[in-house]
């Protein structure tokens, strides 16, 4: 059976396996976009646009540090700032890409992200913290 330590653990790496592909694949969009005349400007458009909006990724951030204060204040052991935010920064972009990514496809784009950026980020700060 699974424990708390081992699924949070997991959860990590995968997030931030899933930030790192998500940041390559942009680089990669990025670079050919450039290298087909494209200014700075209409690469951060379409970072902000179709990637991942930096407010997006700091508001999943706050919403699992938010978490994790939450699950410390119940009794568990909360880290300290400096381990929980390069954790929930991939989650943090995993969650910007979903909901620039499939907010605007769906029929309930609230749904995806409130789900994304709030409930997401929530569970696995809540799950990072020791109990």
């Amino acid at each position: 059976m699974m424990t708390m330590a081992t699924a949070a653990s997991v959860l990590r790496w995968g997030f931030l396996v899933a930030g790192v592909c998500v940041l390559i694949a942009f680089s990669v969009t990025a670079v050919r976009r450039w290298r087909a005349g494209s200014r700075f400007g209409e690469l951060a458009d379409v970072m902000e646009r179709e990637w991942f909006s930096a407010g997006k990724v700091f508001f999943a951030v706050l919403a699992g540090a938010a978490g994790s204060w939450a699950a410390a204040y119940v009794g568990g052991t909360r880290g300290p700032l400096t381990e929980t935010v390069p954790i929930l920064f991939p989650l943090g972009l995993v969650a910007a890409f979903v909901v620039c990514r499939y907010a605007g496809r769906g029929d309930n784009p609230l749904r995806v992200k409130v789900l994304a950026l709030l409930l997401a980020p929530l569970a696995l700060g809540t799950v990072m913290t020791g109990w």
